[in-house]
């Protein structure tokens, strides 16, 4: 089953709660970037997965888990954080100027994995990198029952060939309203 994921990057607590009570009612996922500065809101409902673009994440990951992060994304490889994979699904984040090999031997240890398809991530609205369409080609073919999550530059017009190359997780951000509303009306 195919997920469509509302990412939220709030830099302040009032952001984060602004962000949340403007989606729609029957969304009950969602995808948050974690920066250095710690946001929560204990008035959060919903179930959620952070994206923790930080230094070192072995140090905050305790703390997302007990918050409740059912999915949890991390850029560096690190076999300490495999303890947590029995309390919330642990994936690697790879940005899209890395080469995947590079990862590989890491993907047999993690629940997911969490492609960067921009260039510039931790920014809302940039454009969606082509060379993404071959980078879950070759996930699909070496790590057929991992399932593949694609954070950036995703819209109404590339949403569909993300999903038929095999993408299984859609993570949308400025674009997410406009997508959702094309699919609801379907």
């Amino acid at each position: 089953m195919h997920e469509i994921i509302p990412a939220i990057l709030p830099h302040t607590q009032e952001e984060l709660e602004k962000s949340l009570s403007e989606l729609p009612a029957s969304i009950t996922f969602f995808h948050m970037d974690v920066l250095e500065e710690d946001i929560w809101t204990d008035k959060n409902t919903r179930d959620f997965e952070v994206h923790l673009m930080v230094e070192e994440p072995e140090k905050i990951l305790p703390v997302w888990v007990e918050r409740g992060a059912k999915r949890i994304s991390i850029h560096k490889p690190s076999a300490a954080l495999a303890k947590y994979r029995d309390k919330a699904e642990i994936g690697y984040a790879v940005n899209i100027d890395k080469p995947l090999e590079e990862f590989m031997p890491f993907f047999d240890f993690v629940d997911f994995i969490h492609l960067m398809s921009i260039d510039d991530i931790g920014k809302q609205g940039e454009p969606l990198d082509e060379k993404i369409f071959d980078r879950i080609k070759l996930l699909q073919e070496k790590f057929p029952d991992k399932p593949i999550a694609v954070d950036g530059g995703v819209n109404v017009n590339n949403y569909q060939k993300l999903l038929e190359v095999g993408a299984d997780r859609l993570v949308v951000g400025s674009h997410f309203k406009e997508l959702w509303n094309s699919l609801t009306k379907e």
